[in-house]
């Protein structure tokens, strides 16, 4: 006979009524949150919006840029003989949105020079990573090899250690990071699969009203359903990675960070990368979550977080809802474009 989890016990003797079971991503923004929510109006200067345009019109007049970030550096030298350069693709050219250029120039205190190179880096790493588009998405089997797609990322979420679900009161979606539902060793596959999420989290916004996310990191260690591996922390060297991939390639995409269940090496993780997180990024993480319903409705909001979802993650079912709500939303974002 199967013995029952602690959690399923104390389940059963709660009153669930008020709670929803949910098992698959919520597909649209909460109505009440829809109403309510006013974008902020962004306002900028004569001298920044020259700077926008002087950006814009680089982007434009560029016939092609590199396919690796090694070779962004000899880019901006001129030395181009020795090093592959693509046009960009329809798909890029949507990606290179305004709201794009903006955040960039933003993150880079409205340097011109340091924002042009890092658009330029972005768009290499980008091509190298293998993210321009969905695997699923290209009929070309050379170009297949060399992208992420659902199946690649599928073994690294067997336990749900990452999770979209939700979205907070400024219509952001949520992506929860489980680090104690830790499934698989420290590799490349992992920092993969975080972006891959990061990726999937932009498919569900409406980035023409917001295009930043939420992040909740639960460090709680020990989940009964979920077997034991050596380390449920990442290394200081994948941290660092994941960091530098965060605030280099997706500046001004998080929009706020709330931690949970801070136990003393989840503290001791964080001081050693605090050093790498930038001031901006600092300011966004909520350390000590009092209230969760001034950043989060309960009806999008997970259980153990103070929330009215009773979330139980099946990865059978979980997995192929994220690819179909997936695929539906870019369906929509890039439409009329060769993908």
């Amino acid at each position: 006979m199967f013995r029952r989890n602690k959690k399923e016990k104390k389940e059963e003797s709660e009153d669930l009524s008020q709670f929803i079971r949910r098992s698959t991503p919520i597909e649209s923004f909460p109505d009440e949150v829809k109403e309510n929510y006013k974008p902020p109006v962004d306002e900028y200067n004569e001298e920044q919006l020259n700077k926008f345009n002087d950006l814009k019109d680089y982007v434009n007049n560029t016939k092609e840029y590199p396919v690796i970030e090694s070779d962004v550096k000899a880019f901006f030298q001129n030395k181009i003989q020795d090093i592959k350069l693509q046009p960009l693709a329809e798909i890029e050219k949507v990606w290179l949105s305004d709201r794009c250029l903006f955040r960039y120039l933003k993150a880079c205190k409205w340097v011109l020079k340091d924002a042009t190179e890092r658009i330029v880096l972005t768009l290499a790493w980008r091509r190298e990573f293998g993210i321009v588009k969905l695997k699923e998405e290209s009929s070309e089997p050379q170009e297949k090899d060399a992208l992420l797609g659902f199946d690649d990322i599928s073994e690294e979420n067997e336990t749900g250690k990452e999770l979209l679900m939700g979205y907070d009161n400024d219509m952001r979606p949520i992506l929860y990071l489980k680090p104690g539902r830790q499934n698989t060793q420290p590799s490349k596959r992992q920092v993969q699969h975080l972006v891959f999420m990061l990726e999937r989290a932009i498919d569900l916004m409406d980035e023409s009203i917001q295009d930043s996310l939420t992040l909740i990191i639960d460090f709680k260690s020990k989940h009964e359903d979920v077997d034991k591996v050596s380390s449920k922390l990442p290394p200081l060297s994948v941290g660092k990675e994941v960091l530098h991939i965060l605030q280099t390639h997706y500046p001004e995409r998080l929009g706020r960070a709330l931690l949970f269940n801070m136990h003393w090496i989840a503290k001791s993780f964080l001081n050693l990368i605090s050093p790498f997180i930038d001031p901006t990024t600092r300011s966004k993480i909520v350390y000590d979550v009092k209230d969760v319903e001034q950043y989060v409705k309960k009806d999008q909001l997970e259980k153990d977080y103070g929330g009215l979802i009773l979330f139980r993650y099946e990865h059978e079912k979980y997995w192929p809802a994220l690819k179909k709500l997936t695929e539906k939303k870019r369906a929509e974002k890039y439409a009329g474009i060769e993908v």
